[in-house]
């Protein structure tokens, strides 16, 4: 029987990584059954301390290569101790991890024929990512490339994800059928925030962004006293997860202006708890959103467009709140892009059983 081995990263109880760290496995194995396939799931976790994310980022830049040491240590054993078959493979929930290295080089030196398999969130190679601001790329443009070329398969949410990776570090063409676009595995996920999306709306627009330069909060800091309406932002409080739906699901539009997305989650979950969203026609954005929802990018491209085009903007805001309940029928259809598309992984379960 084929062992699928799930390298996942830490799990976050404010980010969906904890929910990720429960559901993958479940999520796997239901589809092997439903394919009628054997496989064993194993997930393989690193020793956890809860700590604060570095200021800027979802993680803990020393606590999480503790974590995947620990990660490398225990497939080490699961190597030595001949429990990694050949024909086994790897899932590695956060590619920017050097658990690849060792994997490949297991596999490779000791004869034992195992899959990887890698999901890109970001990297280095985004030069708006806080990975790319401050990382030489002198060494980890090779090391990235390194870490796509020892996977097997690369699953990435969005084309334009693949596409920027590919590019930016120069992928020959000859080995582009290795980068896979697929959804992410947040199935579990569309029911709850379908429950929270029948709750009654207040007049309220929500930001779920990051308080981050690439997120630009000065935007939405700006706009929350010059709209008729509340601007909830919602990194200004600490809110466990289930507050955190809770507040989506009040909201009535849900409004970004992001320099830096490569998939979108908070923009996703409230779109899906049933806010109306307003996103710049950039990025990740371009591809997964109608073109009711999207305004142009040169309206926030920075602070001066910002300032130039601050008017239009707001016009567009107030207008798309009072016309709230004209925007249920594409708004669903809206959703069912999400759904289809970006929230489930089809094609990466496929590839793994």
């Amino acid at each position: 029987m084929k062992t699928i081995y799930i390298i996942p990263i830490e799990p976050h109880d404010v980010r969906y990584t904890a929910q990720w760290h429960g559901n993958i496995p479940v999520l796997i194995d239901a589809y092997a059954k439903r394919q009628g396939r054997k496989v064993r799931v194993i997930s393989i976790d690193g020793e956890y301390r809860e700590h604060q994310p570095t200021a800027g980022a979802f993680l803990n830049f020393a606590q999480t290569n503790a974590y995947k040491a620990s990660q490398v240590a225990e497939i080490s054993n699961l190597f030595s101790k001949g429990k990694v078959r050949a024909g086994d493979c790897f899932l590695v929930t956060d590619a920017w991890n050097f658990a690849i290295t060792s994997i490949r080089y297991m596999s490779e030196l000791l004869g034992i024929k195992t899959g990887i398999h890698a999901i890109w969130h970001a990297g280095a190679y985004d030069p708006s990512d806080i990975l790319g601001e401050r990382m030489g790329r002198e060494w980890s443009a090779h090391t990235e490339q390194g870490w796509f070329h020892a996977a097997d398969v690369n699953y990435f949410a969005t084309e334009y994800h693949r596409k920027l990776f590919l590019k930016n570090l120069g992928i020959p063409k000859f080995f582009h059928d290795k980068a896979l676009v697929s959804g992410q595995p947040h199935e579990p996920l569309l029911a709850k925030l379908e429950r929270h999306g029948t709750v009654v709306k207040q007049d309220e627009i929500v930001w779920p962004h990051r308080l981050n330069s690439d997120k630009q909060p000065e935007i939405a800091m700006d706009l929350r006293h010059r709209l008729n309406c509340d601007l909830f932002v919602t990194q200004e409080q600490k809110l466990g997860k289930e507050e955190y739906y809770e507040r989506l699901s009040k909201a009535r539009m849900c409004l970004s202006a992001s320099l830096h997305e490569n998939l979108g989650i908070g923009v996703m979950e409230a779109t899906m708890a049933g806010a109306i969203p307003l996103v710049p026609d950039r990025l990740s954005y371009t591809e997964m959103y109608l073109p009711e929802f999207k305004y142009p990018s040169a309206w926030t491209r920075d602070w001066k467009h910002y300032q130039r085009h601050r008017a239009d903007l707001m016009e567009r805001i107030e207008r798309m709140m009072a016309d709230a309940d004209s925007f249920e029928p594409v708004l669903k259809q809206q959703q069912d892009v999400l759904a289809r598309k970006y929230m489930c992984a089809e094609v990466m379960y496929e590839n793994l059983v």
